[in-house]
């Protein structure tokens, strides 16, 4: 249940929003595996970005990109997600200057519907 926050330079519109959502669902989704290898496809509904503006410029400190998930992804593909969301961006944007952070808090944290998550296993 990878939770994500984007800030973006004020003035972009809802359509490239929507477009940015989407890309980081699918980006997440094919990366950090929150389905676990298909064991748990529901918890792919619960990749939930929210993109708010900030008062900043293209490359010069925004586009961040925060996400919140449970620990036991490998480094590979950590960066992965962040390659991704770099491609992204640039799609969507024209820019690869994103910061991304991957911060990891215990699986007992993350719940959803009032019950914890599944602790994550690549097996």
């Amino acid at each position: 249940m990878p939770i994500v926050r984007v800030q973006i330079p004020e003035g972009y519109s809802n359509e490239i929003k929507d477009r940015i959502a989407d890309g980081l669902r699918d980006a997440i989704n094919a990366s950090i595996d929150p389905g676990q290898n298909d064991r748990f496809p529901e918890t792919r509904k619960w990749i939930y970005p929210a993109i708010t503006e900030a008062y900043g410029e293209l490359g010069r400190g925004l586009p961040t990109v925060t996400i919140d998930t449970r620990p036991g992804r490998p480094q590979e593909t950590k960066d992965l997600c962040a390659k991704l969301i770099c491609d992204l961006f640039e799609e969507v944007m024209g820019t690869r200057d994103v910061y991304v952070l991957l911060r990891e808090s215990a699986t007992a944290d993350h719940l959803a519907g009032g019950v914890a998550l599944p602790i994550w296993t690549a097996e």
